[in-house]
């Protein structure tokens, strides 16, 4: 069956005769890998990424953290990654925040008495103060009032921390 090419469609017919100039001006090409493309769209939307997140409202809620991709390479386990994901971004499920979509009745501690939230489980719940001795004394931890970006800062500095900080949440009712 006959199929009539590039004749009369006005844009195929323009990529033709830019393809015949190409290759008629210059026998020698410069190709580039597709690999190195990738390669380069990659780093280059990584980069993009980056900069949205620091001209970002986010940013100064959460701080600055290692990338997903760091701490995923640390821990190979995909519900860790989002574990550690939604401890950062303050997103995990707790009575503080489910209140703050009327899902839950009370956002503050009964043992407390303070909003329910990461920070406060973490930081400063007496419920969990022995988990929370263990827990700084693994992590190198000196003092007792660290902030929620400090604590952070030393749970995501390297693979052995973050272990160890995955391992002892177990003790703290976190889901």
């Amino acid at each position: 069956m006959w199929v009539p090419g590039h004749s009369g469609v006005s844009w195929n017919e323009k990529a033709d005769y830019i393809a015949k100039q190409v290759s008629d001006s210059s026998p020698y090409i410069d190709w580039i890998a597709s690999e190195d493309i990738l390669s380069h769209l990659k780093k280059q939307s990584f980069q993009i990424t980056e900069e949205n997140y620091h001209k970002s409202k986010y940013q100064l809620l959460i701080g600055n953290f290692p990338d997903i991709l760091t701490i995923s390479k640390w821990t190979g386990n995909r519900v860790q990654d989002r574990l550690i994901a939604r401890i950062i971004s303050k997103t995990i499920t707790t009575p503080g925040l489910l209140s703050r979509f009327n899902l839950h009745p009370d956002p503050l501690c009964r043992v407390c008495n303070e909003i329910n939230d990461i920070s406060h489980i973490l930081l400063r719940c007496q419920k969990y103060a022995s988990v929370r001795v263990t827990f700084w004394r693994k992590l190198n931890i000196a003092s007792a009032n660290i902030t929620y970006d400090v604590l952070l800062s030393h749970v995501l500095v390297n693979k052995n921390k973050l272990l160890i900080f995955i391992q002892t949440l177990k003790y703290f009712d976190i889901d």
